[in-house]
């Protein structure tokens, strides 16, 4: 299994991304629950469907390659703990990034920062009737009637799902709840503008859109109000 090099290791304002595709052979699965730690093969030995804890152990094993390139460690020497709200870290031996990991379906993006908080988010665009029904619940009035402005069904769900990705991206950045951030105006950050969320925040953070597969919306957000560059990648890496 082909493991990222440690050059790939981000620069100050760079994130660095991977997209992980369910698409590896049973025997890699297999390899990739070889280095998780027990919490995480306890997770994964709670899923009932034999699709989701293949895509758990997927998702968090190409986590811990991907991160121990960047670092030059071993993956299953990672240590990590948790915030108030769940959100992972690195402790113990193994520090010097900032990680976050998001996954709809077949199809997780992990996320690397050197010092700067990240967070990030990939979702699979709903159907437009429940898109629009999630929307008129959780969004702020300016981006329901953008939803809803669209004519066509299909374009009002990949709007709310991209304006979903935004505000999930920016909270697991901050690291708290999403209800939190759902009625965080993000309409008009496309292009990675500083966005200063609430009183209580006291950081600036940055949200970037990215491209993503047909029928998936993703966005990634930084702390602190300066620009930052976003490089995309897959994984596993092709043989070279």
């Amino acid at each position: 299994m082909t493991r990222p090099s440690v050059d790939r290791a981000p620069g100050p304002d760079t994130v660095r991304l991977w997209l992980v595709p369910d698409e590896l052979p049973a025997p890699a699965v297999a390899g990739l629950l070889a280095v998780l730690d027990q919490d995480e093969r306890a997770r994964a030995a709670g899923y009932r469907s034999a699709v989701d804890r293949r895509r758990f152990v997927l998702a968090h094993g190409a986590t811990r390659h991907i991160v121990a390139g960047c670092l030059g460690v071993v993956p299953a020497e990672l240590r990590w703990r948790h915030g108030p709200h769940g959100k992972p870290e690195l402790t113990g031996r193994h520090t010097g990034a900032e990680v976050n990991l998001s996954h709809s379906d077949d199809l997780a993006l992990v996320a690397v920062s050197a010092t700067r908080a990240v967070g990030v988010d990939i979702q699979r665009v709903l159907p437009e009737r429940l898109a629009t029904a999630l929307a008129e619940r959780h969004f702020p009035p300016e981006e329901v009637r953008f939803v809803r402005a669209a004519t066509d069904p299909d374009r009002r769900a990949e709007r709310f799902a991209r304006l979903w990705a935004r505000k999930e991206a920016l909270v697991k950045a901050h690291g708290g709840r999403l209800t939190q951030g759902l009625r965080i105006p993000l309409l008009h950050t496309p292009t990675g503008a500083p966005t200063h969320p609430d009183d209580a925040w006291s950081l600036a953070y940055r949200v970037l859109d990215l491209p993503a597969p047909p029928g998936y919306r993703a966005a990634v957000a930084l702390a602190g109000a300066s620009t930052f560059r976003a490089t995309l990648h897959h994984w596993p890496e092709p043989p070279t």
